[in-house]
């Protein structure tokens, strides 16, 4: 069962203060959200280990709480699928998100799960996931599916999801603002932001050596150019390259679980 989140502000300063324009309201976006999370649900397989999800939930807490600095108003639930053989991770509207087991199994550490899971969160916090969709199917379909009128249209766009791991690629506006928000939130919860970065290269040299279908699904949304690789660089290197923990201990011990 997915593990929900719901935290309180605090007295914490904006690491960011300029966000996406939200093309429907926050509250279409969690109800749309909630809608396509459960076609997602009917999908998938949640993985059955409940200390496996409470490990994921953990990674995420404290980088939910960074980001409610930058929005809030977001009830976020982290579910991980029972699907070793994908390595993907997506943020549907209005904060649920979904990690595969496979993404697990291919991390070296929790800074890594840590990192993706950052970037996850700032794609919900821009947006953006609720933007493209609109983009796609139109603010008036998109209203309508919110409220439970359309919801073929709901199942389609799940299955799409299913299919290729996103409803349609990020801009690259997109990607570098998730980048940015996922850096900054690494380091506010304590991890090694470095993470984010050891895993992009980590699949652009396993896509490099041939790759396979469940990397193709995560390069699919999250490219991972060169030029995406030495920006990252640069921005934890402004950062001062804080460091940070990396969890490899307590990871190795949680992935076991899964063989």
């Amino acid at each position: 069962m997915a593990a929900t989140l719901l935290l309180s502000l605090g007295g914490c300063a904006s690491v960011r203060q300029t966000l996406g324009k939200s093309l429907i309201s926050d509250q279409a976006e969690i109800d749309l959200g909630r809608q396509v999370a459960d076609q997602v649900l009917s999908q998938y397989r949640v993985h059955p280990d409940p200390i496996l999800q409470s490990y994921v939930s953990d990674i995420a807490e404290p980088l939910v709480q960074a980001s409610l600095v930058d929005r809030q108003g977001v009830t976020y639930s982290i579910t991980l699928l029972d699907e070793p053989e994908q390595v993907n991770a997506f943020a549907l509207p209005g904060g649920p998100i979904f990690v595969f087991s496979g993404l697990l199994l291919l991390a070296d550490d929790e800074a890594e799960v840590a990192g993706v899971l950052a970037h996850e969160i700032g794609h919900i916090v821009g947006r953006h996931s609720a933007n493209q969709m609109a983009t796609k199917v139109g603010v008036d379909a998109l209203l309508g599916m919110a409220l439970g009128e359309q919801p073929g249209e709901v199942a389609r766009l799940a299955a799409e999801l299913g299919a290729g791991g996103t409803f349609a690629q990020f801009s690259r506006d997109d990607e570098r603002e998730s980048d940015e928000f996922g850096v900054a939130y690494t380091i506010a919860a304590g991890y090694d932001p470095i993470g984010l970065l050891s895993f992009f290269e980590k699949l652009r040299q396993l896509e490099s050596g041939g790759g396979n279908d469940a990397l193709g699904r995560f390069f699919a949304s999250h490219p991972a150019t060169d030029e995406r690789i030495r920006r990252l660089q640069k921005r934890i290197e402004r950062a001062g390259s804080p460091g940070g923990e990396r969890g490899e201990a307590r990871h190795k011990l949680m992935v076991r679980r899964l063989r």
